[in-house]
């Protein structure tokens, strides 16, 4: 099972980003893994946002759950049940079709200044107006930095490099289209 997190640090969102898998683009993906031993999903994201951000997070609580599935994460559903597995509600609740297991993204901040850790290539750290643009146009690595885009990078990253928004970046902007007030 995973667990992700959304941290917002001064307004930002850092994101992961390295190749795809085919190395054809620059994936753009949460902060967030495969939970170790008896971790809560709460836990797991948590460690996960310290071991790839350098991040000492503090959960939000979410002005609403959604649930959606993984391969049809257009629009969410609001979540009718209780999160019984601990006492940090999540933003998000995802599940695999044909799978029973729940993958929960949390909300969170940080005072800390984020840091690319471990093998993590680089961070970009997004506001909602770049978030956006990276969305709703084809854009590079270049582009983006051009623009005034903030990024962290540990690694020599193409900045002809395509980015390449994973689904969570789409559910971000979902979120926070829904529930403007999490940025206050």
């Amino acid at each position: 099972m995973t667990a992700g997190v959304y941290v917002r640090v001064q307004g930002r969102f850092p994101f992961q980003i390295g190749p795809n898998r085919a190395g054809t683009a620059l994936g753009i993906v949460r902060l967030g893994g495969h939970r170790e031993g008896r971790e809560t999903g709460w836990q797991c994201a948590a460690r996960e946002a310290h071991e790839e951000a350098s991040l000492q997070v503090s959960p939000v609580p979410p002005p609403r759950t959604y649930w959606y599935e993984t391969a049809a994460a257009d629009t969410p559903a609001l979540f009718e049940g209780a999160w019984l597995e601990e006492g940090v509600a999540p933003i998000l609740i995802g599940r695999h079709l044909n799978r029973h297991n729940m993958t929960p993204i949390y909300l969170a901040v940080s005072q800390d200044k984020p840091v690319p850790a471990h093998e993590t290539k680089g961070l970009l750290l997004l506001s909602p107006e770049e978030i956006t643009t990276i969305l709703s146009k084809e854009i590079t690595l270049g582009q983006y930095l051009d623009a005034g885009g903030k990024a962290l990078l540990r690694a020599d990253l193409p900045l002809n490099g395509r980015l390449q928004p994973f689904p969570h970046l789409r559910l971000l902007h979902w979120v926070l289209t829904q529930h403007p007030e999490i940025l206050s």
